[in-house]
């Protein structure tokens, strides 16, 4: 058998897939499916909605929601050392003393 076919087998099944992947590529990112659409749209809709409020807020929350949050927030700053006037986000800082030795080889 000569080596000649078997190129050109080889040629045509990447040439097939090449065009396959190609196809998929040209939709432009459009999602075919209506579940796809809808679930981008979510997305995109909650990502506004947390651009809006801010940093550290969250999205569609109610008043016993928000006191539940808190009260976790404080609940974990005790447990870890943190409490009123403590900033948590800050690096701790550490102040390390040399101990004292006592000296050895020396006549009494």
């Amino acid at each position: 058998m000569s080596l000649i076919p078997k190129i050109q087998r080889s040629v045509s099944v990447v040439f097939r897939r090449n065009i396959g992947i190609s196809a998929v590529l040209a939709q432009k990112g459009t999602a075919s499916d209506p579940i796809q659409k809808l679930f981008v749209q979510k997305i995109k809709e909650y990502d506004q909605k947390s651009k809006s409020l801010g940093p550290g807020k969250l999205v569609d929350s109610n008043p016993a929601v928000e006191a539940e949050r808190q009260a976790e927030l404080n609940r974990v700053a005790k447990i870890y050392g943190g409490g009123q006037g403590i900033d948590m986000t800050k690096f701790p800082t550490f102040d390390f003393k040399d101990p004292v030795l006592d000296p050895i080889n020396q006549s009494s």
